[in-house]
């Protein structure tokens, strides 16, 4: 190098697959999920999240990682679920985006870049569904990997912070969209409490009450059955779980004609609790995002 010239610090790689998360107020949960994801970051990950205000210190934790590890980046907002994990989702960089990833699970080691890479590998697919076989509560761990052009054509999340997901998959849906599911032994333990009743290892007929009042609020968010379908294969882990869901739902979607279900359908409490059970974690911090 000649006297005088100064050297240009090599360049580091643009991320290919881009993690995003939405959190408020998860201080007990969010130091060991983190722990979970960042270390498998480092072949062309970046893990972007929206902070929507934490007050319990999350937002400490949030910054000291952040200083240390430049695949972190933290955005602090007052915001709901939807425009948090829309925002998320604008502010990364990758060709591949994961959504839904959750600052209250512990994670399988790679688990994450292992869906991105599915979705990476199959040029078929617009975005994949992951579901874990073995999860315990499979609805509480499945997360999303879109291709960025997929996930923009579907116009994002819902700016609001319940039910913010279902609209998402419905326009991808009739988008066209190619949402394939990703099956995995294992993606994630949950660590927030749970109600031993809500489990969906259990019997789906055990489970009836509580399928049969699902498929009603997606009738009333404006799901055909034959959408709902769709959506089922998406998320049930076995062939017998998905028929039985689909034999109750056409039932619901039946009664659901019957009775002019309209959105008072959607504020329905339909978890059946065992006596003395645990209640299902409330959100966290309203109106922020969990």
């Amino acid at each position: 190098m000649a006297p005088g010239s100064l050297e240009t610090p090599p360049t580091a790689p643009a991320p290919w697959f881009a993690v995003t998360m939405t959190v408020r107020n998860n201080v007990r949960t969010l130091r060991e999920s983190l722990g979970t994801i960042l270390p498998h970051l480092a072949d062309g990950g970046e893990l972007v999240i929206v902070d929507a205000l934490s007050d319990d210190g999350t937002q400490e934790i949030l910054r000291e990682l952040a200083a240390a590890d430049p695949r972190l980046t933290v955005i602090e907002k007052a915001c709901n679920r939807g425009i948090g994990r829309n925002l998320a989702v604008a502010s990364s960089h990758a060709p591949i985006v994961l959504t839904q990833v959750d600052g209250d699970n512990r994670y399988v080691d790679g688990v994450l870049r292992t869906v991105a890479a599915r979705l990476r590998e199959t040029p078929t697919w617009d975005a994949a569904f992951a579901v874990g076989a073995h999860d315990w509560d499979p609805s509480s761990t499945r997360f999303y990997a879109w291709r960025r052009a997929g996930f923009d054509r579907t116009g994002g999340y819902e700016e609001r912070q319940e039910r913010e997901d279902p609209p998402l998959l419905l326009r991808a849906f009739r988008a066209g969209l190619r949402v394939e599911r990703c099956l995995l032994p294992k993606l994630a333990d949950d660590l927030k409490p749970r109600a031993k009743g809500r489990a969906p290892s259990v019997s789906p007929w055990r489970r009836g009450t509580h399928t049969m009042w699902a498929a009603r609020k997606f009738r009333v968010m404006g799901y055909r059955y034959s959408e709902y379908l769709r959506l089922l294969r998406l998320t049930r882990r076995t062939e017998p779980r998905f028929l039985a869901g689909g034999a109750i739902g056409l039932l619901a979607y039946a009664q659901g004609a019957l009775h002019h279900d309209g959105p008072d359908v959607l504020e329905r409490d339909d978890e059946v609790r065992p006596a003395g059970s645990i209640p299902p974690a409330s959100p966290s911090g309203a109106p922020g995002p969990r």
